[in-house]
């Protein structure tokens, strides 16, 4: 008992110390809107700061290979860094003296989150550009609705109730510079959740390498081509109930229908679910670091599983089949995220609401893969959330930055 009463006091002791120190923070970060900053220096960073991923990733790669600017990724991994230094590119740890030097002398703050992605404490002053991570499904903060929501909270709560959450998540508030969008449909969202009038329609950087191949490596190993059939299942976060590990799937007899067909099914959880879903090891079930970019992966995935996670709005450009597993759809809509749309309206494919159905559409994927695809709706989806359909989603928002800064 003795143990636990003396670690329990030192997460209390570092939590306190955290709140000492804010108000420190943000005298530092309002002081440092006085220091000078150049154009020349653009950071990227993604996610919480500890992933090389996503929209920042790609528009990183392309934009260090020109010389008008020059590019450094910021992370809190200083293993990535690492790896990053060894294959070449520009790169520091986000509190190393560099890596804090760079963030207050750079004018140029690009992400795909939060700015925190970087350095938040760093940034005030800085443009702020957010290329986001997917076209909206779920309603994103001011448009969010839900009282037990922190963001309503922060943006419509008492006083009190706001201050606190901005106290505790000023990243959240930070109104961008620029964000991107892939159509006009997810911009017009964009704009009232994050309240920006300046989004533009440029295509998602990340979506290149979908449309281009050569622009990321290959995914998978040896080990892995074997199979006849690649399944990725990537379901979004829940805000609530986030300590509930249970998921409405019986792995055993997942893996023996997998083992039938010679299938992988790979297991991808969004960067924000810490969640231990599977405890056991299967032959033919993998579960892929949170922070893994699957996007180099989707040319050999031959059929997504998602639930609302936006990132079936990328893969409607591989043109391949797509099956939502909602099974918990009401209870999400009215505990987690309301959406812009009505869902079945927006997503191609078959819904199933529990295992039984989910093996069904399995059994029935393996006979015949262009069952589970309906051309007309697929296709008019895809035109509706995506006006370009090529592989200059980075060239495109690279170019229209630097005509922002005037460089």
């Amino acid at each position: 008992m003795l143990y636990i009463k003396t670690d329990y006091l030192a997460l209390i002791s570092l939590d306190m110390i955290r709140i000492a120190i804010k108000p420190i923070l943000f005298i530092l970060y309002y002081f440092l809107y006085l220091v000078p900053r150049t154009n020349k220096i653009w950071l990227f960073g993604s996610g919480s700061g500890h992933s090389f991923s996503d929209n920042a990733k790609y528009l990183f790669l392309y934009s260090s290979n020109i010389d008008d600017v020059k590019c450094f990724w910021i992370s809190k991994n200083k293993q990535l860094v690492k790896n990053l230094r060894v294959d070449g590119r520009r790169a520091y740890y986000a509190y190393s003296l560099m890596g804090l030097w760079l963030s207050i002398i750079s004018n140029v703050y690009i992400y795909d989150g939060r700015a925190n992605g970087i350095n938040f404490w760093t940034s005030f002053g800085a443009y702020h550009i957010n290329l986001w991570h997917g076209s909206p499904l779920k309603k994103l903060d001011r448009d969010i609705n839900l009282e037990n929501s922190d963001f309503f909270k922060g943006y419509y709560g008492r006083f009190l109730e706001k201050l606190s959450i901005r106290f505790s998540m000023p990243e959240w508030f930070t109104i961008s510079d620029l964000i991107i969008a892939t159509s006009e449909k997810p911009k017009n969202y964009l704009q009232t959740a994050f309240g920006i009038d300046n989004v533009i329609v440029s295509g998602y950087p990340r979506n290149d390498v979908i449309i281009d191949h050569s622009l990321g490596c290959s995914f998978f190993s040896d080990d892995s081509i074997q199979f006849q059939k690649v399944i990725l299942y990537s379901p979004t976060f829940r805000d609530t109930n986030t300590d509930n590990t249970q998921v409405s799937i019986d792995w055993e007899r997942l893996n023996d229908l997998l083992l039938k067909e010679n299938a992988i099914f790979y297991l991808k959880l969004h960067r924000h679910d810490k969640s231990i879903v599977i405890d056991k090891g299967y032959t033919n079930i993998k579960v892929l670091n949170n922070d893994v970019d699957v996007y180099p992966m989707f040319k050999d995935v031959d059929l997504l599983i998602t639930d609302y996670s936006s990132i079936f709005f990328d893969f409607l450009l591989t043109d391949k089949p797509i099956l939502f597993y909602s099974y918990d759809k009401e209870s999400y809509l009215n505990n987690d995220r309301p959406m812009y749309d009505d869902y079945d309206s927006v997503t191609p494919g078959y819904k199933v609401l529990d295992f039984e159905q989910l093996y069904v559409k399995l059994e029935l994927f393996f006979k015949n893969p262009k069952s589970l695809k309906e051309v007309d709706v697929y296709n008019k989806i895809k035109d509706l959330y995506h006006k370009y359909k090529d592989a200059k989603g980075s060239e495109r928002t690279y170019k229209y930055i630097k005509e922002m800064l005037k460089i």
